[in-house]
């Protein structure tokens, strides 16, 4: 085995030159020739081609509404039929006015907000939300 006697000052003056050199080189993007450095950037394209936004259909006034009547009308047709409902023929009047339209709306607001149905599909859950407005009212 060799040994080879170094002095150490030489050692840290050759490779802090070199970092001042890298360090400069990066930094004005210059090479040793003088020549600039320039690199070209071509952007990756978007994986995702288009951004869709559909309107939240739950906040449709319009579909609210239709709702809430087709529910009124089953609720006014149940008291009559119904023998559940039987003992809310008291309140059949009430149901028929604006302010029993407003009460049904309001149920069924509620219920929207506690299991998390859709407007649009509360007609698909026909017997749970009349459990629901049976007990309710």
């Amino acid at each position: 085995m060799f040994k080879i006697n170094i002095p150490i000052d030489t050692i840290l003056k050759t490779q802090s030159t070199q970092e001042s050199q890298q360090t400069q080189q990066t930094q004005t993007n210059v090479g040793e020739d003088g020549v600039p450095k320039v690199r070209r950037y071509w952007p990756v394209p978007p994986l995702i081609q288009s951004v869709y936004e559909y309107q939240d259909v739950n906040k449709d006034v319009y579909l609210r509404k239709d709702v809430t009547q087709f529910f009124q009308q089953k609720i006014i047709k149940w008291v009559g039929e119904d023998t559940e409902f039987s003992k809310h023929k008291s309140k059949l009047s009430f149901l028929n006015s604006v302010d029993g339209q407003m009460h049904v709306y309001n149920l069924l607001r509620k219920f929207v907000k506690k299991s998390g149905i859709n407007w649009y599909d509360l007609r698909d859950n026909y017997p749970i939300i009349k459990e629901y407005l049976n007990k309710k009212l």
